[in-house]
């Protein structure tokens, strides 16, 4: 009886491993379809577009946080004319939005 209950499952346990699919495997895949695909890709000018963005938006944000807030209060106290608004909340939406961490 004991054997025929070990056989059964060793069946079911075959029939459920190529039902389920090997994580490991299609992870593996999909790393050599990747290489594959960043391989063979051209050089595209949008790789320096967003490159070029991500640098004035890091500067941007830098001014706002640092220039702003530190910079002009320390050096520019008597300083008689106003700054435009902060734009901080643009900025951020644009760069957290670059990063994919945008809502």
């Amino acid at each position: 009886m004991w054997p025929l209950l070990g056989k059964l499952l060793d069946g079911a346990a075959g029939r459920l491993a190529r039902v389920l699919p090997d994580r490991g495997r299609q992870n593996e895949a999909q790393s050599r379809v990747n290489e594959v695909e960043a391989g063979g890709a051209p050089a595209s000018r949008l790789r320096l577009w967003r490159s070029f963005l991500g640098w004035i938006l890091s500067l941007l944000f830098a001014w706002e946080v640092v220039g702003r807030l530190i910079v002009i209060p320390l050096f520019f106290a008597g300083w008689e004319r106003s700054l435009p608004p902060s734009a901080l909340n643009q900025i951020m939406t644009l760069l957290l939005g670059m990063l994919g961490l945008g809502f």
